[in-house]
């Protein structure tokens, strides 16, 4: 597991971090359709791509064709999307994801009973995050005792999900844990719907 992971992470490099958007079908006419996008409207025809980035593929039927957050959506009219990830557990029941920390990327693996994004020193050294000056906590782990330092991240990315702000523990050892691990400071601004086989991260705003 943890092979794979540091593999995935060696694959990342330093992809460029994707803008979310909100979209809404708003109205629908015989060549083209109206959009709310985040807080605009804009009334797009078959192939043109807006500039937050959503492109419309096709008109028909009372439905619109749309490309955004990196997917493909058949939206009715009133329908709306959201930024969102979706998640399948490994043999172990684990979900992984690519996380952008700070626009730099890494992998994570979700982890409920963490109460913020924890990292091992030498991946927040590796990110780029400033956490020498940050205030200092207790921790207690399955491990025993230990420290960290309390930092807060300018953002963080999941998917096509942006949060901004969000708070982060810095462990004192250089190399636990071994991995990333995407706790509540994030997961609890999110909705999580299990969806068949499927965790779905939803941002609501």
């Amino acid at each position: 597991m943890i092979a794979r992971i540091f593999l995935l992470l060696f694959l990342l490099g330093h992809s460029a971090i994707a803008s979310a958007v909100w979209v809404r079908l708003v109205a629908i006419g015989p060549s083209h359709a109206e959009l709310q996008i985040n807080d605009a409207t804009r009334t797009m025809r078959p192939g043109q791509d807006s500039p937050e980035g959503v492109r419309l593929l096709s008109v028909s039927g009372g439905h619109a064709e749309i490309q955004a957050n990196g997917n493909v959506h058949r939206l009715r009219l009133g329908e709306r999307i959201s930024p969102m990830l979706a998640l399948r557990a490994d043999s172990r029941g684990h979900y992984a994801t690519e996380l952008g920390i700070n626009g730099r990327r890494t992998v994570a693996l979700l982890d409920t009973g963490a109460s913020g994004i924890a990292m091992s020193r030498n991946e927040a050294d590796r990110l780029g995050i400033a956490y020498r000056d940050a205030r200092k906590i207790a921790l207690r782990t399955a491990a025993g005792e230990s420290a960290a330092y309390l930092v807060n991240l300018e953002s963080v990315q999941a998917g096509s999900i942006t949060l901004r702000d969000v708070e982060a523990m810095i462990s004192i050892l250089p190399d636990s844990p071994a991995v990333v691990l995407l706790g509540m400071s994030f997961l609890r601004r999110v909705e999580m719907v299990k969806d068949g086989d499927r965790l779905l991260l939803i941002q609501t705003r």
